[in-house]
């Protein structure tokens, strides 16, 4: 559906109707989102968060649970709301991408609320309905409460009908002209780990076993690709978490990484900013687990990110990851590395994503179940395609369920080495494969994983230093390994 420039003649495939009565089919359980327009996937994701934010404050009010169970409701409440505002801007964003095709009059009007907070407050005014229509159904209630919340229940009702016919006359008058919004930024401060001083703060200024502590390190297996390495550690340098700490296991066999030209320069740079690089020659190669294992060994921060040695970040996307597995408090993360030669290859057939509604859960996933299929997700450039498809952006991300990630997934290191970390390359051969597919897997067993959508991650497509695939772990060793 193309836009066309001119005076009311944008389709922009939304009205006051459908939303109220998507809102209210999914409310009764018969929700489903309608195809043909981007919008449409926010909307519904807006309305799943406000759902789940109603669920959670219930939960919250409770006196006869443990202090755990509500200082999680409150962790819960946050990401819910994190992301229910992401939706609301990711609506506007999709509507304002309609209306550029309009002139404006020179006189129009700026409105001071959006169409997308227009659908958050419909959305919670369905949820209020619904409730407040459960309470006129109570037998176990009086008379007086009864009558008392059909009141409200009247009142609800005509305030949704006023408010959907004030977002049906904004909608008619930004698309002639009259009327326009711009996306309202939140800019959720306390949830962004570089923003809120209680979380850098910590970092600088910690006490015991925080001073002096990364809070994420960086490990990085590399094998004679000191170009390839000296593009991601740049990429590293551009991260905007702030100090991180960076571990390299070298195990070149025709030149020492830190000796090649490029990438002393890049670790030289790393350096003046105050980040913490060490480099360790790493032989004789036993594998990709055994020097796995070493990395880990190495750690000292919370969280781990490996990272293959031939992958390029966008600058947000370690605090992006971080700020995710905290909120989740998941086993991990990750971002699926994309490979732009394959732009122009376009897969529907292998473009299926499962996005997580609630919280990510543990999950089992074995090699040729159906969940194992969701690997096609990250072929080629089919997450790029999904995440343009979709308007999908860095403030705007979505998590969705994965069978593994490859070359960039952050863990909770103590999750990871609760399960064996990659211990288990003593069971394989020095020539192996899918050592990381295995670890995932146990964590996500137990704790529970997912990815991050849009990637920021992208591949230097270079030829694999592990030819001899023949042993696959998850193949060959017990998934659940016991």
């Amino acid at each position: 559906m193309v836009a066309r420039r001119g005076s009311g003649r944008v389709v922009l495939g939304i009205d006051a109707d459908a939303i109220t009565g998507f809102h209210d089919a999914c409310l009764a359980g018969r929700g489903g989102t309608p195809a043909g327009e981007a919008v449409w996937e926010w909307i519904a994701e807006n309305h799943r968060r406000n759902t789940m934010l109603w669920r959670e404050e219930d939960r919250a009010r409770r006196t006869d649970v443990p202090d755990a169970v509500i200082v999680q409701c409150k962790r819960n409440i946050d990401q819910h709301n994190q992301r229910r505002n992401d939706a609301v801007e990711a609506i506007d964003d999709c509507i304002q991408a309609r209306l550029e095709a309009i002139e404006p009059d020179p006189d129009v009007r700026l409105s001071s609320e959006t169409a997308g907070a227009m659908i958050d407050r419909l959305s919670i005014l369905a949820l209020k309905i619904h409730h407040m229509r459960l309470q006129t159904l109570r037998e176990d209630a009086g008379d007086e409460h009864v009558a008392r919340c059909r009141v409200k229940l009247e009142r609800l009702v005509q305030q949704r009908l006023d408010l959907a016919a004030c977002l049906d006359r904004l909608l008619i008058e930004a698309r002639r002209g009259k009327t326009c919004f711009r996306t309202f930024r939140q800019f959720k401060m306390y949830n962004d780990p570089a923003l809120n001083p209680e979380l850098y703060g910590r970092r600088r200024g910690g006490s015991g076993a925080e001073q002096g502590e990364a809070r994420v390190d960086v490990l990085v297996p590399t094998c004679d690709r000191p170009a390839a390495l000296a593009v991601t550690l740049t990429a590293l340098f551009a991260q905007n978490l702030g100090p991180a700490r960076i571990v390299v296991s070298d195990q070149g066999e025709t030149i020492e990484a830190a000796s090649a030209p490029e990438v002393a320069a890049v670790l030289r740079l790393l350096r003046t900013r105050g980040i913490e690089v060490e480099v360790h020659r790493h032989l004789p190669r036993r594998g990709l687990a055994e020097q796995r294992a070493f990395l880990l060994g190495q750690s000292r921060a919370p969280y781990v990110l490996f990272l293959d040695d031939d992958v390029v970040l966008e600058p947000d996307l370690l605090a992006r990851l971080a700020n995710t597995l905290r909120t989740e408090g998941c086993g991990f993360v990750g971002s699926a590395v994309i490979g732009l030669s394959y732009l122009d290859d376009v897969r529907p057939h292998q473009q299926a994503i499962e996005f997580w509604d609630g919280p990510v859960e543990p999950e089992e996933v074995l090699p040729g179940s159906p969940q194992w299929e969701r690997h096609h997700l990250h072929s080629a450039a089919n997450l790029y395609h999904v995440q343009q498809r979709l308007g999908l952006t860095a403030t705007c991300q979505r998590l969705y369920r994965v069978a593994w990630i490859g070359g960039c997934v952050l863990f909770d290191a103590e999750k990871l080495r609760a399960v064996g970390g990659f211990e288990f390359w003593q069971d394989l051969p020095d020539q192996h494969c899918g050592e990381d597919v295995l670890a995932q897997l146990r964590v996500m067993a137990r704790y529970g994983g997912c990815g991050v959508i849009p990637s920021g991650a992208y591949h230097q497509e270079l030829p694999t230093t592990v030819p001899v695939r023949k042993v696959d772990a998850p193949l060959v060793l017990d998934v659940a390994g016991q």
